[in-house]
């Protein structure tokens, strides 16, 4: 029989018979009179082809085909029934689950410390797993619910995925402390003549938004290495004579050894997003941890960085 064609309520009325094994107890289980299901155990029995349950002096007897269909059947009236439940209220003091994030090394480093922090005062039982950042497939690991929440710049936002600002981010110039060719100020001819390391975790080659923003106004820049991720950026620069142009939270944690400067032309700052599937948009763990995350990169903004011209305050904390 085509499942169109089936009335469900047939096996609610399979399972409460399975479970009493008796039509006058499985009836006033259901609420039921005994003729109704009496009358639903026959229906049951042509559904099926089978006679289910069997008359004995002592009780009835499921048959072989009753206790097959046993256990899926739980099951499957497990789920619905969870389906149409009501949602509970969401108390992350007592949640026991776990919230899949996708983000970059840097979006890590900006985000994780605070998030789990928050995790662990708020929600204790709660785990934190988190996904290196796959830019061609974070819309797809959305929709097949491999991932809850991806972090990343609006920019690399997958088409139709809802979205919510967290921060926004600026970008400044980093280079080892005792470069030999950068002194009290970097300027832009500073700037073109060094050779460069650009991080670009989308793979996008020996070009980015500062390429773009250099070539507004007739210049350019040498890139010499171009990396996926942050990671070794501070081990090369230490080593070299290149600069890089990081996003500031990322360049303020670098330390003394490097000095940071405004950069020598205007570049637009990036909003990083978090975003996620309209199939999740309604749960309310992750509505909860969307919030937190606002709240928490709301609580602080990029630290400020000196003018070029003042020495005092060039290095990062």
């Amino acid at each position: 029989m085509p499942l169109k064609d089936l009335d469900l309520n047939l096996l609610v009325a399979l399972d409460a018979l399975l479970a009493e094994r008796n039509v006058t107890r499985a009836a006033a289980r259901l609420e039921l009179s005994q003729s109704a299901m009496s009358a639903a155990l026959a229906r049951l029995r042509q559904v099926f082809a089978d006679p289910l349950l069997l008359r004995t002096a002592g009780g009835m007897l499921p048959t072989s085909k009753a206790l097959e269909l046993a256990a899926p059947l739980r099951q499957v009236l497990t789920e619905i029934e969870r389906l149409v439940r009501p949602p509970a209220a969401f108390d992350p003091a007592t949640a026991e689950l776990t919230f899949t994030i996708a983000a970059s090394d840097y979006v890590e480093y900006a985000v994780l410390p605070r998030l789990v922090v928050f995790l662990e005062a708020s929600a204790p039982r709660a785990r934190l797993q988190v996904r290196p950042m796959n830019f061609g497939e974070i819309g797809h690991q959305l929709e097949r619910g491999e991932v809850d929440l991806g972090i990343l710049g609006a920019g690399f936002a997958p088409p139709n995925a809802r979205s919510r600002p967290l921060f926004t981010e600026r970008f400044v110039c980093v280079v080892r402390a005792d470069h030999p060719r950068v002194r009290d100020r970097l300027t832009l001819d500073d700037f073109c003549a060094l050779d460069h390391i650009l991080v670009s975790p989308s793979g996008g080659g020996f070009t980015a938004q500062a390429d773009d923003a250099l070539a507004a106004i007739g210049r350019r820049r040498h890139v010499r290495v171009s990396v996926p991720h942050f990671l070794l950026v501070p081990q090369i620069l230490a080593r070299s004579d290149m600069l890089v142009v990081l996003p500031e939270r990322l360049a303020r944690g670098y330390g003394e050894r490097f000095r940071t400067f405004e950069l020598p032309f205007p570049l637009l700052p990036t909003t990083i997003l978090a975003v996620w599937h309209e199939r999740t948009h309604r749960d309310a763990a992750l509505g909860w941890l969307r919030q937190a995350l606002a709240d928490l990169m709301d609580e602080g903004g990029p630290a400020v960085v000196a003018p070029a011209r003042r020495t005092s305050r060039r290095r990062a904390p």
